[in-house]
């Protein structure tokens, strides 16, 4: 399941009507440096075969259904702050590193 704010709706939507792009966004979870978090990021992409997708307020909400089952339940909202803006896009369980073994570098830690 994949779940959007209003606020995210709306920042969304303006931002795919201003860029002329096509109104369905993915969820993806893109490669992370040394042994962080992976963290979930969004990108303009179509649904296929192995997607779970929805339609949210004139928007599709794409995901791989084998990343669905890694993440449970998906919030896409955004936030701004005052200092920084943006969208955030938070799983319902914890992600794995993505690099399990932290053995070529000793920098995250110090």
């Amino acid at each position: 399941m994949i779940k959007i704010t209003p606020t995210a709706l709306k920042e969304l939507t303006g931002f795919l009507t201003e860029k002329k792009a096509t109104p369905s966004v993915r969820v993806i979870l893109p490669p992370a440096s040394c042994g962080g978090l992976g963290q979930l990021s969004l990108t303009v992409d179509a649904p296929g075969e192995t997607d779970f997708s929805t339609k949210e307020g004139g928007l599709t909400l794409v995901i791989n259904k084998g990343l669905l089952e890694k993440t449970g339940g998906v919030t896409i909202d955004f936030q701004n702050n005052g200092f920084d803006s943006g969208f955030v896009v938070e799983s319902e369980k914890l992600l794995p590193p993505a690099t399990p073994d932290c053995s070529g570098c000793d920098g995250c830690f110090n």
